[in-house]
């Protein structure tokens, strides 16, 4: 995919001071420079190919360097960052097989987490899943893509929640801010929407009815349209225009 052109220093400053200050507001004071720095690059903001230096950084967000280093080797490890010889660090840029091999680790621990949460989860948990894929209905409907999205995460984490394998939840979650750098929202394709919806409620079926092979089988496919949806979507973002 084409790097993203990079936005004035001004508006960049202007940005990541904005995204700060959101953060800031949240008590988030032992980590805010790095959540601040993975939505800048979320955001684009910070965008691929991008040569990051701390110095800078350091200087627009108003804090000593240390934290900015620290922050740094978390979303390099993470992948948002990687380490160029004779350049430094730079923003990662996003390629298919990327993409591909994400969502193959996806695949696998969505559906170990659909299987559990069919064996484990309490008449609560199933009622909040129900509760929340109503909410995804009426989002989708709307075409509220925002909404949509919002509700979706939190759909899955009650997944994850109702697996009660902490572990297995902590994994999942750091493969979901890989997938923020993808940006646009699968969901934002109305008919992957309508799909995804009805997946839900062939999940929420599932592990309320306790059969955990059938739960895992539908997590799996699930997330496997949302990979061809994703590859789909950034096929189409590295079109050349005209």
């Amino acid at each position: 995919m084409p790097p993203r052109e990079a936005a004035p220093a001004k508006d960049r400053s202007a940005q990541l001071v904005a995204i700060k200050n959101l953060f800031a507001r949240e008590g988030l004071r032992g980590e805010f420079v790095y959540r601040t720095l993975r939505e800048a690059i979320i955001r684009g903001v910070l965008p691929e190919g991008q040569r990051i230096q701390d110095r800078l950084l350091a200087l627009e967000l108003g804090v000593s360097r240390t934290p900015v280093r620290e922050a740094l080797q978390r979303l390099e490890a993470e992948g948002f960052l990687k380490n160029v010889p004779r350049l430094g660090l730079i923003v990662a840029e996003i390629t298919p097989q990327e993409i591909e091999d994400i969502y193959i680790i996806r695949i696998a621990l969505e559906g170990v987490a659909a299987r559990l949460a069919a064996q484990r989860a309490s008449a609560g948990d199933i009622e909040i899943l129900s509760s929340l894929n109503e909410g995804i209905a009426r989002a989708t409907h709307s075409r509220d893509v925002q909404q949509l999205t919002t509700l979706n995460r939190e759909f899955h984490q009650a997944i994850y929640q109702a697996a009660r394998n902490a572990s297995l939840a902590e994994l999942l979650n750091r493969l979901h801010y890989a997938v923020q750098r993808f940006r646009q929202s699968t969901l934002s394709i109305p008919e992957r929407a309508q799909e995804a919806l009805e997946e839900h409620e062939q999940l929420v079926a599932a592990i309320r009815d306790r059969d955990a092979e059938r739960a895992e089988a539908i997590a799996r496919a699930h997330k496997e349209k949302a990979m061809r949806a994703r590859l789909a979507l950034y096929h189409r973002q590295a079109a050349p225009v005209g």
